[in-house]
């Protein structure tokens, strides 16, 4: 069986915590009293925010099409975040998340 996307957001969670220890990590729970689009885990290490939009990559998936499965609102909120000066991105794995962080 496919691992949930929770599942998945939750190993990313840990892996930033054991390189950063210091990281502020939040996971945005979608809720009808917020904005639409945010990414599913903001977090913020030596003052620098990233923001990752978490796609589980389904059995026989292509990567394309995992990574096409964000929303055009999520994708303008990373637009957003980028333009800002940030780092956003949609991701599939926790080596590609990791990818996007400072070496510690």
């Amino acid at each position: 069986m496919a691992q949930p996307e929770t599942l998945l957001v939750g190993q990313i969670t840990r892996a930033i915590k054991k390189r950063h220890p210091s990281a502020m990590i939040t996971k945005i729970h979608g809720g009808p009293y917020q904005a639409a689009g945010l990414p599913d885990l903001v977090v913020v290490i030596d003052g620098r925010i990233y923001g990752f939009e978490v796609k589980k990559q389904r059995l026989g998936e292509s990567t394309e099409h995992a990574y096409g499965r964000a929303t055009i609102r999520q994708q303008k909120r990373l637009a957003d975040l980028r333009a800002a000066g940030g780092v956003g991105a949609v991701v599939l794995s926790v080596a590609e998340t990791l990818g996007y962080l400072p070496e510690p």
